[in-house]
């Protein structure tokens, strides 16, 4: 226990001895977790892909659509497929990645469809 002892800003002449006690009836340690603690923790990881086929990523026949389909590089979809599917592969404890599709025009009828499996 440590004692304060100061000068009082009103009274500066006057010298004040305090002693403070303060009893702590619970404490809560809080622990940021991070992606490997999970793992390690036994955590299993599903990979599931989804698509968006509406209309609103642009014609897929041409350049500027997310969904154009270039004969020398992957589009922007298959680049992020790539870059996170090569990594969390190793997690993904049955191995198996189930994409689905939504937006698109199914047949025979062609309404839209919000949720198809690829």
């Amino acid at each position: 226990m440590r004692a304060f002892t100061g000068e009082c800003s009103v009274c500066p002449s006057l010298i004040l001895n305090l002693e403070i006690k303060v009893t702590l009836l619970s404490c809560l340690v809080d622990t940021e977790l991070s992606f490997l603690d999970y793992i390690r923790g036994g955590t299993q990881i599903n990979f599931t892909v989804a698509i968006d086929f509406t209309a609103s990523n642009g014609n897929p026949s041409q350049p500027t659509s997310l969904h154009y389909m270039s004969p020398y590089q992957l589009n922007d979809y298959a680049m992020a497929l790539r870059a996170v599917g090569e990594i969390i592969q190793d997690y993904d404890s049955d191995k198996m990645f189930p994409a689905l599709g939504f937006g698109a025009k199914l047949p025979p009828d062609g309404r839209v469809s919000h949720e198809f499996a690829l």
